[in-house]
């Protein structure tokens, strides 16, 4: 039988392992644990983005339904007043050109020939209540020549019809629709832009009112009666 001798070297390695046995397994088993941890993170930050999608989702269609419903509830109001739906598209856009005629000037004469515009295409007169307290006549003064002095010029005015425009049938006779019109008036400086402190021009201030129109049209499109409403309600202030 042969006699195994170890040398120095192994007993000094079997002394290390046995000393260290246990703190080599705790950090294996630390290791494992740490892997297996990020693992479990991995897996539940893919489970809430899948349901955070699939949330994302039920909502954009519980919003889609909501409007479809909308939709369908407007149509059956407009059926039941007899509303035909190519008459309200046809009559939206000669509305539409009317705001923009109103409400669309940067100078005395363009808002004097908008006033021209309306009286033409839309078969009013100076008479009439729209254009005598929502649209009167500009305020200018006259030299010996003829030429005219605008108010709006010496303040140095603009204004243009905003976005923010709401078309609805409110009321149905005969053959005549009522129409409550809402729009944003947005009014602005022709002056020189300031100057801040980096030599920037800065943005023009601007001032926005919300107004009220009533118009009435016969079956032909033509407007038989428009009553407006002066900017009313909270003013809102840019620049």
């Amino acid at each position: 039988m042969t006699e195994t001798i170890e040398t120095p070297e192994q007993t000094q390695k079997q002394g290390f392992w046995t000393r260290n046995r246990w703190v080599l397994v705790l950090g294996a088993m630390v290791a494992v644990g740490g892997c297996l941890a990020g693992i479990s993170a991995a897996g539940q930050s893919q489970a809430v983005a899948a349901q955070t999608a699939q949330i994302t989702q039920l909502r954009q269609d519980a919003a889609s339904r909501q409007a479809q419903i909308e939709q369908a509830t407007a149509q059956n109001a407009s059926r039941a007043l007899g509303v035909s739906d190519s008459r309200v598209k046809k009559d939206t856009a000669e509305i539409q050109q009317l705001l923009s005629t109103a409400f669309t000037w940067n100078s005395g004469d363009t808002y004097e020939t908008g006033r021209a515009t309306l009286n033409s295409r839309f078969d009013l007169t100076e008479e009439d209540a729209f254009l005598q307290s929502f649209m009167p006549p500009a305020q200018f003064n006259q030299d010996q020549s003829g030429k005219r002095y605008y108010y709006l010029d010496a303040i140095g005015l603009n204004s243009k019809l905003g976005s923010n425009v709401d078309i609805e049938v409110v009321e149905v006779s005969a053959t005549n629709y009522r129409y409550a019109v809402m729009a944003d008036t947005v009014v602005g400086s022709n002056g020189p832009a300031t100057i801040d402190a980096q030599g920037k021009p800065m943005p023009k201030p601007t001032a926005t009112r919300r107004v009220l129109i009533l118009v009435t049209t016969d079956v032909t499109g033509r407007l038989t009666q428009m009553i407006g409403f002066p900017a009313s309600g909270e003013t809102r202030q840019s620049g």
